[in-house]
């Protein structure tokens, strides 16, 4: 009988607590580009609202893609010995630099994965620098 009244209270308990969680999804698509460069950043996640102890809190999770694609040919790439190229969020950065001594980059697509969750209304600042040449460029949510 004991065993039956603490499973009923975790039971009602869990039930309780999922009750009182509010969840907000996130997917987005966010594009720009510029003269040379064209970026695509999604984001998957959600963030979970409950309270505990009478305080509101907050839990996230999320996965983001960057795609940074070069519009010309891969030849276009080629006298190329050093490219940086980085992405700028509200809720963080991530730059990355690339050194092609001997070898030519095989490939027009670059492309970075991390657990960023962006906003809908977040506008997401892109920089690319590659031989002596430098673009930046916007991207923002797709309706």
């Amino acid at each position: 009988v004991l065993l039956a009244i603490v499973v009923t209270l975790a039971v009602d308990s869990e039930n309780t607590e999922s009750k009182n969680k509010d969840v907000m999804t996130h997917d987005y698509t966010f594009t720009g580009e510029s003269e040379h460069w064209r970026a695509v950043f999604e984001v998957e996640g959600e963030e979970v609202f409950h309270e505990e102890d009478e305080v509101l809190q907050r839990e996230e999770k999320a996965q983001s893609e960057f795609r940074l694609t070069y519009k010309g040919s891969l030849d276009g790439l080629s006298s190329v010995n050093e490219m940086c190229y980085e992405y700028q969020t509200p809720t963080g950065s991530s730059e990355t630099s690339l050194t092609f001594n001997e070898t030519q980059p095989d490939d027009t697509v670059f492309t970075n994965f991390s657990d960023q969750l962006v906003r809908q209304s977040d506008v997401i600042e892109v920089t690319v620098e590659w031989g002596d040449s430098t673009e930046s460029f916007t991207l923002e949510a797709e309706e």
